[in-house]
């Protein structure tokens, strides 16, 4: 065991420390501790109190994980609200080397063996907004070298140097490697790393005086014919609780009423919902907060509720204390072995531990047993994002538990219930890299007739029965687990929404990611560490599997009969509270949204899975005795929904489109890339259009306030709304 000693040059170590992340700035330091029993968070008034902050570590360090805010907040609460300016750009590099990371950070902190969090020290404090876009930047670039894509946060929290670090069971010292204070940065430095696909927003100008001098009553006066009387509601009378999502709303039913980024932005700065008025913030957030919610309604995603976040800022704090989960290590490791997409990865590990549990833990309820079988379809764009080889690492592990695990790869749907009808109870694996030409035949060949309305029920559990001209094929209890992906264009070609409404399509969880070529890694020899780091996985699961699997003893009068167990899990009464109430807004958002028919079943598929999940995760963490759910295990299963909902929203809404809808699509996606305008010509050039059809789609684009037609001389550009 490591021993720090509290000694002088220790103290001075971390003063320059703080000195360093935090300038000239003040405000309220957060500190917290974590040990097995609890999580501390302790507040104090920066520059002033800084003995008492480093006595706070002296006394805490000692057997508990200390960490701190690097940003100053405006009151004893870590929330982003009180954020008030940012002395500084952070991350969470985790594995990522720090000598690959530009611009090269002013502070490296090894929080331990081969992992590393780094601080940039800005020049003079910038707007949250910005900072944390900075840090967001940094996360995405240098993600596939081991960064952590969640460590951006604008209220993360990060390491106190010369502490222990005993998240993972070993006590080792986190060790400062670096500290420049003269090394500071402008926060334009941090404009040149590209964007974050989702996130352009943050770069939109402020508008003009000119515009921001326009009456909101007049503005609201001439969108009156298509507003949402409930946007008037919102504007006069000031929210009784949650202001946030308040602000939200009223911003959503402006914009949806056809008004530009700079109309909403005036209503709302006079609206009484407005609550960076309240907290006295500049009216620059508030013109990021409109253009964030103008963001997600041209990206096409339902109302306001549907993208609502679904856990709080507390919860959020909560899970970054959480303990690893099998999950955590499988993605680590993936991500160590190749640039294929962390999304990838993570529903790779879920399917695994789906694969080996599913059969012996589920979980009874008021409405009937829940197994946790799932079905996952990983959309991809080009092969840069590496589905095929995320998929083979997962099936890879999982076979060498399992190796009767895999049901078929490919078949006919007779071939797949045959081997369903001889597993009872036993989960199989469909495994399917293209599932689009499946789809094609199911929609194109009349023997594959009834094909969706029969893998909708194996994924229910149903018993079924199909009459052949020379068989007969029963099948009971049958746990049917698909693991399947597609290039994202030619799925939502094919599908159709008779897919959602009848159940079917709601009951996958849908995963994207893009293509990046700046994630590209070039193959290399595997490393030791990587090969131990995989043997100790497959030990895992090993353990996990050979426990699970292990037969029960039932006594039947003088004999004994030997057979496989099975573990009902249990939740909390927090755990059932929270999951009602997240099962509630999710089904809300459905029923709210502007096509509850494919809306609502999805939304309300996406919870169940979410509760699947949790199922999981529980059985994996528990080393003995009852598998219980607790509200933590939970929280960490809806933060996962979260992520895969905007898939989901993205999959329903584009499915079932006409050609000339997805071909608009396609042409408004291009156009919004090119921000200096594209001419008429290169439009026609690119996508193949004659005169006539240029005109027209044009014209709709306009008409729908999605392009700008502007004369050049004789020649014409299009320009971006």
């Amino acid at each position: 065991m490591k021993v720090i000693s509290v000694s002088s040059e220790i103290n001075q170590l971390r003063e320059r420390f703080f000195k360093a992340v935090f300038g000239e700035a003040e405000g309220y330091v957060c500190l917290a501790s974590r040990t097995s029993q609890q999580f501390r968070e302790e507040f104090f008034k920066y520059p002033e109190q800084l003995p008492q902050i480093l006595e706070y570590v002296n006394r805490a360090y000692n057997g508990a994980d200390v960490y701190f805010c690097p940003q100053l907040l405006t009151n004893q609460k870590r929330t982003k609200g009180f954020v008030s300016t940012c002395p500084n750009v952070w991350a969470d590099l985790d594995e990522c080397d720090p000598s690959v990371v530009s611009p090269e950070p002013s502070i490296v902190i090894e929080s331990s063996k081969g992992r590393w969090q780094a601080f940039w020290i800005l020049t003079e404090p910038a707007d949250p907004v910005d900072a944390e876009d900075a840090s967001h930047r940094l996360a995405y670039k240098y993600a596939n070298y081991g960064a952590d894509q969640s460590g951006w946060d604008l209220t993360q929290l990060l390491r106190v140097p010369m502490t222990y670090n005993l998240k993972r069971h070993e006590q080792e010292v986190v060790l400062p490697k670096r500290i420049q204070e003269d090394r500071k940065y402008l926060l334009s430095v941090f404009k040149q790393i590209p964007e974050v696909p989702g996130y352009e927003w943050v770069s939109e100008p402020f508008p003009s005086d000119a515009v921001t001098s326009l009456a909101p009553e007049s503005i609201l006066d001439r969108y009156r014919i298509t507003l949402d009387p409930q946007a008037h509601v919102l504007f006069t009378q000031e929210p009784r609780e949650d202001w946030s999502k308040a602000l939200w709303q009223l911003e959503m039913m402006l914009l949806e009423a056809g008004m530009s980024r700079e109309e909403c932005f005036v209503v709302a700065q006079s609206a009484k919902c407005n609550k960076f008025a309240r907290d006295q913030r500049p009216i620059t957030y508030l013109w990021k907060d409109v253009c964030r919610a103008y963001s997600r309604l041209q990206a096409g995603k339902p109302r306001a509720d549907e993208i609502a976040p679904l856990l709080t800022e507390e919860e959020r704090n909560r899970l970054e204390m959480m303990p690893e989960t099998f999950v955590d290590r499988y993605v680590a490791w993936a991500k160590s072995r190749g640039d294929a997409a962390w999304q990838y990865h993570e529903v790779g590990a879920m399917c695994i531990l789906s694969s080996l549990l599913s059969g012996v833990v589920r979980l009874p309820t008021s409405f009937g047993v829940i197994v946790p079988n799932l079905w996952f379809m990983i959309l991809a764009d080009t092969t840069l994002t590496r589905k095929s080889t995320a998929m083979d690492m997962a099936m890879e592990l999982l076979l060498e538990v399992e190796p009767e695990a895999v049901l078929a790869t490919d078949g006919s749907l007779e071939g797949l219930l045959q081997s369903l009808s001889t597993r009872p109870s036993r989960p199989g694996v469909f495994w399917r890299d293209e599932f689009s030409g499946l789809l094609e035949m199911i929609r194109k060949k009349d023997y594959y007739a009834g094909m969706i309305e029969s893998l909708t029920k194996l994924y229910d559990g149903k018993y079924q029965k199909r009459v052949l001209r020379k068989e007969i094929i029963e099948i009971r209890d049958p746990i049917l687990i698909i693991f399947c992906g597609g290039i994202r264009t030619r799925i939502l070609n094919i599908v159709e929404q008779e897919y959602i409404i009848s159940g079917f399509l709601p009951r996958f969880i849908f995963v994207e990611a893009k293509s990046d070529i700046t994630q590209y890694r070039p193959i290399g020899p595997i490393t030791e560490v990587q090969d131990n780091r995989r043997q100790l996985l497959v030990e895992e699961l090993q353990s996990l599997y050979d426990r699970y699997s292990s037969d029960m003893i039932v006594h039947v009068g003088d004999q004994s009969v030997s057979t496989k167990r099975s573990w009902d899990v249990t939740l909390t009464e927090g755990a059932w509270d929270r999951y009602n109430e997240f099962e509630r807004v999710m089904v809300k958002a459905g029923l709210q949204s502007s096509n509850p028919d494919v809306f609502m079943p999805t939304l309300d598929r996406l919870s169940k899975s979410g509760l699947k999940v949790a199922t999981l995760l529980a059985a994996a963490n528990a080393t003995d005795g009852d598998v219980v759910v607790t509200e933590d295990v939970l929280l960490k299963a809806i933060s996962y929904v979260e992520g895969w909902r905007e898939y989901s929203l993205d999959v329903v809404t584009n499915a079932g489109k006409s050609m000339s809808e997805k071909q608009l699509d396609s042409i408004s996606a291009y156009i919004r890339k090119h921000v200096d305008g594209v001419p008429r010509s290169r439009l026609m050039q690119n996508f193949h259009l004659n005169s006539r059809e240029t005109e027209l789609l044009l014209q709709t684009l306009d008409q729908r306030g999605l392009a700008r037609r502007v004369k050049d001389g004789r020649a014409e550009r299009v320009y971006p709304v």
